[in-house]
């Protein structure tokens, strides 16, 4: 599991194959505080108007369970799709803290 998360972090994060495992841990916590900028604001928002917008149902006529299954499919949808668009915003941001700190 340590492997796997070391390879991502490689993949997401190339600054960081010179550092240690306590390295890393400590030079991404740091990196995460750096602030958003302005594109990485304008991406999430973006991001989130798009996901709210492909998730949008109506309800009328459901049951309280049909309502329930609806809501947490809709929630197992929405998940990855945020990962997928609001994830790169957030890498950005870490990656330009990482080249901060160097």
């Amino acid at each position: 599991m340590d492997r796997l998360r070391e390879l991502i972090e490689n993949l997401l994060y190339p600054e960081l194959q010179a550092h240690g495992r306590k390295d890393r841990a400590r030079l991404l916590q740091e990196a995460s505080k750096e602030p958003l900028d302005f594109l990485e604001w304008a991406g999430i928002l973006a991001a989130l108007v798009l996901v709210v917008s492909f998730t949008r149902y109506g309800v009328a006529g459901f049951s309280l369970v049909d309502r329930f299954a609806v809501m947490l499919a809709n929630f197992l949808v929405a998940v990855p799709l945020l990962v997928v668009t609001v994830g790169p915003f957030l890498v950005r941001r870490t990656r330009r803290g990482l080249q901060k700190r160097r």
